[in-house]
């Protein structure tokens, strides 16, 4: 139950910020916005405030603005008398393309500064960093060679004062071929020890292998939270919604590349599992969980695949570009491919859950 509810909260959250982006920029230009729509299907709830109709609609796994427009078959027509004067200027169909591509742009964006905001909030609140403690020193290694043993933590590498494990092995990577001045604490007494770093080739995140300078430890395993004013939290999120987002686009690539086999790629099971997972260890874990999913949500809506945003933004950049609108059919069957493709990945992914479930019980 827990996982059905973690899903249903992140996802609607994730669609209401999005949509949200687009009305409100749809708003900003004056453009008239028929339907305002969290989820699918029928209204369980709705109300009409000005021009727009709210609904709160059945199937939660989706949402949508609609505006005057927006389709082309409901476009207002010069030759329709029936059609106000303002609805023809309150059109989708009839701005600025530029006005276009920023309602387009507005969704993923939100969801970009969501993410961003919800990564503050976890940074203001604390963030857990493995400490330098060692846990296991292979036998043989350069660090075993020099005397370096389990339970001491590393307090400096070459004068610079490390703080936990990423701060140590951003050092160690930087001097592949240097022997390093390593201070060690053991028994809260210092000493130095010399430590030059063996090449040696490990699997990345993408499960290619690369060589890697290593002095032979592992960590203990310990943590420590630490805390920051909201300024450097600030910063931190900044940097966090980069690095996420690189990660995102470069698993994207490595996933065309065939690098990344098709069968890890996830869909709305394996979100509920992983929501579950983090509403268990608490708010601040979850919120991290949503603003992951956030970024990955904005990024897959910029792609230019049909009936996405991207697709969108893709045919209004080549109809600024030609200056006057694609030809209807060929736009209709660009866009029905795109529906086919949505229908697929759809189904794959589903396939991908239930099959990892499957296998994970035998």
């Amino acid at each position: 139950m827990l996982s059905i509810v973690s899903a249903v909260v992140v996802i609607a959250v994730l669609i209401f910020v999005h949509e949200l982006g687009h009305f409100t920029f749809a708003k900003l230009f004056n453009v008239k916005v028929l339907v305002f729509s969290l989820g699918f299907g029928p209204a369980l709830l709705k109300k009409r405030i000005g021009d727009t109709e709210y609904r709160l609609s059945v199937l939660p796994l989706g949402g949508y603005v609609k505006m005057l427009g927006e389709n082309e078959d409901e476009e207002p027509k010069e030759t329709d008398e029936k059609i106000s004067e303002d609805d023809r200027t309150r059109s989708y169909a009839n701005q600025a393309n530029w006005k276009k591509l920023l309602i387009l742009i507005a969704g993923p964006f939100s969801n970009l500064v969501f993410a961003f905001l919800f990564l503050w909030v976890v940074f203001l609140h604390g963030v857990p960093y493995l400490t330098t403690k060692i846990g296991e020193v292979k036998q043989g290694s350069p660090a075993y060679s020099a005397g370096v043993q389990k339970g001491d933590s590393i307090t400096e590498i070459n004068g610079t004062h490390v703080h936990d494990w990423d701060d140590m092995k951003k050092i160690i990577t930087a001097n592949p071929d240097k022997e390093l001045s390593i201070t060690i604490e053991r028994n809260n007494k210092p000493f130095l020890v010399k430590v030059k770093p063996e090449i040696m080739p490990e699997k990345d995140i993408f499960g290619e292998t690369v060589n890697v300078p290593i002095i032979g430890i592992t960590p203990a395993g310990e943590f420590e939270m630490r805390k920051s004013n909201p300024l450097y939290s600030f910063v931190l999120a900044g940097n966090e919604t980069w690095n996420i987002s690189s990660l995102v686009v470069l698993s994207l690539v490595k996933l065309i590349e065939g690098k990344i086999p098709t069968k890890e790629l996830g869909g709305p099971i394996l979100i509920a599992q992983q929501a579950a997972k983090q509403a268990r260890r608490g708010l601040i874990a979850l919120m991290y969980f949503a603003a992951l999913i956030g970024i990955n949500f904005a990024i897959l809506n910029i792609l230019p695949i049909p009936v996405l945003d991207g697709g969108n933004i893709l045919f209004t950049l080549v109809e600024a570009v030609i200056r006057k609108p694609i030809n209807k059919k060929v736009k209709l069957a660009i866009l029905q491919l795109g529906v086919l493709f949505i229908i697929l990945l759809t189904v794959f992914v589903f396939y991908n859950d239930i099959s990892r479930i499957l296998t994970s019980h035998h």
